[in-house]
């Protein structure tokens, strides 16, 4: 039988397969339901990574694009630093997404000066403003958008989310910038901005912006992502392959859960290995998800982890010290897990004893670790918290399957 995969770990999920977090969804669709009536919003989602930031943001951008009838622009700023690229990657992308519409010549006709067209697959625009117009449009942002939104003829609003903050995040030009931009579009267009801002980021990153603005933070309403919960996974996973006419047994229903960690990321690798793992079959056994965890857990090793994984890091006293850690960091993922050396050595044999702070050292070069507060602290926390799924994953030995396989 032929089906069709309900799992992608590539790419943010699809709005119309977003499962659970509807206690966030229910609190701020009301928010964003506010700029109807021209009241500008301002969300930051935080989470660490693989907590679904993406997805969670582009859930948004599809509601408000279908209910609200908005125009949608979403870029990725990962690895930019400067606020003059991000303004030209927000206008390229409107630019683009806007072609099709019955307005887009009255914008288009704005900016045909520093436009260039590139035919691949589909006409791109590319977006060359110079600089006394990008100066031009930094300093007048708020009554920029609020200019374009009028001429949508038949949109109602413009969502923006500017993904992957991290790159800005250390530049206090763009934190002020945004500040007084915010501010403008409050005071100076108030009843005339149906406008809403999404920013994504690690929660690490926006405590730089507060600490750069502590009034920066003030603007926004602020989304914490945490793990999902175990029936939340067990919700996902039913409907997931329910979709496709088959069922779970119970115990394959635990291990794909344990192992998924409450990270949405691991989920949906797992799902789509153990989808993998099928064949004709109508219902995944343990068998099936076993094979499904091994599965995802090599991926996401091939895909994230494993150059870290050198030969440096790999001794016989190593890997037992990061097994340990790694159990008892999946048990608290939901929060931000983080040990002390001091409180942890406890858990260690004499032999693992005597090269911790070795571990710790290399761990830290290799940046699988990274301090939790000040150096000194002697806290510590995975930088990725796929590293310690991954870790655990590695370490199920087969054999001690069998008599449930």
């Amino acid at each position: 039988m032929d089906r069709i995969n309900p799992f992608n770990p590539d790419s943010p999920v699809d709005p119309n397969n977003f499962e659970g977090r509807e206690d966030i969804l229910e609190k701020n669709i009301k928010i964003l339901m506010e700029t109807k009536h021209n009241k500008p919003k301002h969300f930051f989602i935080t989470g660490n990574r693989g907590m679904g930031k993406s997805s969670l943001a582009s859930y948004f951008k599809d509601y408000a694009e279908k209910k609200l009838k908005y125009i949608g622009v979403h870029i990725y700023n990962d690895g930019v630093h400067d606020i003059e690229s991000l303004i030209r990657q927000i206008i390229e992308e409107l630019l683009n997404n806007i072609q099709k519409e019955s307005f887009f010549n009255k914008i288009f006709n704005s900016f045909k000066n520093h436009v260039e067209s590139v035919n691949l697959f589909g006409t791109s625009l590319k977006f060359k403003p110079s600089e006394n117009l990008l100066d031009h449009i930094k300093d007048n942002f708020a009554g920029f958008l609020v200019n374009m939104v009028n001429e949508f003829d038949n949109k109602n609003g413009l969502i923006i989310i500017i993904d992957d903050i991290n790159g800005l995040s250390d530049n206090p030009e763009f934190v002020n910038w945004y500040k007084s931009f915010a501010d403008t579009l409050f005071t100076n267009y108030r009843g005339k901005s149906p406008i809403c801002m999404i920013l994504a980021g690690y929660p690490e990153k926006l405590e730089i912006m507060h600490e750069n603005n502590p009034s920066f933070t003030r603007i926004f309403s602020h989304i914490k992502l945490k793990g999902l919960s175990d029936k939340e996974i067990t919700d996902f996973f039913n409907k997931s392959f329910n979709k496709i006419n088959m069922g779970i047994d119970p115990d394959a229903i635990d291990i794909l859960v344990k192992y998924s960690s409450g990270l949405p990321n691991m989920m949906q690798e797992i799902g789509n290995g153990t989808f993998y793992m099928t064949n004709d079959d109508d219902l995944i056994t343990y068998y099936i998800a076993f094979k499904g965890v091994l599965y995802a857990g090599d991926e996401i090793g091939k895909k994230y982890l494993q150059p870290l994984f050198d030969s440096s890091i790999r001794s016989m006293e190593y890997l037992g010290i990061f097994e340990k850690i790694a159990k008892d960091a999946i048990s608290n993922l939901d929060e931000d897990y983080f040990f002390r050396k001091k409180d942890f050595s406890k858990n260690l044999t004499e032999n693992e004893k005597k090269v911790f702070t070795n571990f710790l050292n290399r761990a830290r070069k290799l940046k699988i670790l990274d301090y939790h507060g000040p150096k000194k602290s002697g806290y510590y926390k995975f930088t990725n918290n796929l590293y310690p799924v991954y870790i655990d994953i590695q370490s199920l030995d087969e054999t001690q399957n069998k008599n449930r396989l």
